[in-house]
């Protein structure tokens, strides 16, 4: 009688995907960007009789402050797509400090000035969080963490991350693929449960769920953490997950349909999370597979990288130009495309004459090679 011999196949080890530009996620940010956009739009234009319009507009923007979880879990990854081998971690901090603080600085400016022009009172322990990217850490103080320039409060958290990060990678790196995946699926049911404990919190604490769910740097970690087992699944070729399309329609629905069905605080990044970590995953595969798409087309690309400066100007273009135009100057779509050009104008000028060079200026040059004895 013949040994019995296994005949399945014997499954290849995943091979580690090789490092690649990720353009398409550069294209996403824009998209994410323009959701932010649309919200704020729609709940701080003034719109006058056109207030069925902005009703409507509101209706399917509910997810909008999802959009700024997309950013968070999107920086996890990209960070450490790009992270340097053997970089230390006042290299990191220097690079990360160039690429925001100047923006935000130039921006808190301009806020100063719009508030001026409005007649507003300009408080100096607000501004004083707000320069020093603390306002997300005092409980309960919505005139803090939307002060100035309001958006900025989510720079106060990503500065909390980027201490964090060189901290964080060397020991989610020792995780074996096993590991990965039981780190991201708690840390993604982590953000879709907490919401279950908002009454809990606002009893024991005396937080409003506002501050702890959406505000509060060490709880929006979570969603960065995630970004980064996200990254080193995939790039560890560990991933294993649904297409573009599939990814796609799935965010759309968390995004556009569940908002009206679950409460206020699920709506911040409980309905998104799960959609917005396959889509992104689904994108980085598209990139490195070389597949083109929309996303990575040179003009979203190009929207993409200002997307930063447009996060940082579009509200204060919004409140702005409410000033400037009040109520009923135009109609509608006049109005938010006008809010869109505008706010896109400053986002290009800010990106090409303060984002950029701020990179340049506080970064050091590297010193050209040695040449080789011969």
């Amino acid at each position: 009688m013949p040994p019995i011999t296994d005949t399945a196949p014997i499954r290849p080890a995943p091979r580690p995907v090789v490092q690649t530009r990720l353009e398409s996620l550069t294209g996403l940010r824009w998209y994410a960007a323009l959701l932010v956009f649309c919200y704020h739009f729609a709940y701080e234009a003034n719109l006058g009789s056109s207030a069925h319009g902005a009703e409507l507009l509101r209706r399917l923007t509910l997810a909008g402050p999802s959009a700024v979880s997309l950013f968070f879990v999107l920086s996890g990854f990209v960070l450490v797509w790009s992270a340097r081998p053997g970089d230390k971690p006042t290299a990191f901090w220097r690079r990360r400090f160039a690429r925001i603080y100047p923006s935000h600085v130039v921006t808190f400016c301009v806020a100063v000035l719009l508030l001026v022009w409005e007649g507003k009172p300009l408080i100096k322990s607000i501004a004083l969080g707000n320069l020093t990217l603390t306002q997300a850490w005092i409980p309960n103080r919505g005139d803090w963490w939307f002060g100035y320039n309001g958006v900025s409060w989510s720079l106060s958290c990503e500065f909390f991350f980027y201490f964090c990060f060189p901290f964080l990678v060397p020991l989610i790196r020792r995780l074996s693929p096993r590991g990965l995946w039981t780190a991201l699926i708690t840390g993604t049911l982590a953000v879709v449960l907490f919401p279950f404990l908002t009454g809990f919190l606002e009893r024991t604490t005396g937080w409003d769920s506002k501050f702890f769910l959406y505000v509060l740097p060490p709880v929006r970690l979570a969603e960065f953490v995630i970004g980064i087992v996200l990254a080193l699944l995939v790039k560890g070729g560990h991933w294993r997950g649904p297409g573009t399309i599939v990814s796609l329609v799935l965010s759309g629905v968390a995004v556009f349909v569940l908002p009206p069905l679950v409460p206020y605080e699920f709506h911040w990044n409980a309905v998104t999370v799960i959609p917005y970590c396959l889509l992104i995953a689904a994108v980085a595969r598209n990139d490195v597979r070389a597949r083109p798409s929309l996303l990575s087309h040179r003009s979203v690309v190009y929207l993409g990288k200002i997307s930063f400066s447009f996060y940082l100007v579009h509200e204060m273009v919004i409140f702005g130009m409410n000033r400037y135009l009040g109520a009923d100057r135009l109609p509608a779509l006049l109005h938010v495309c006008a809010v869109l050009v505008v706010s896109l104008a400053g986002a290009a000028l800010l990106h090409k004459y303060v984002e950029v060079p701020g990179v340049r200026l506080f970064m050091p040059r590297r010193k050209p090679p040695r040449p080789q004895p011969a």
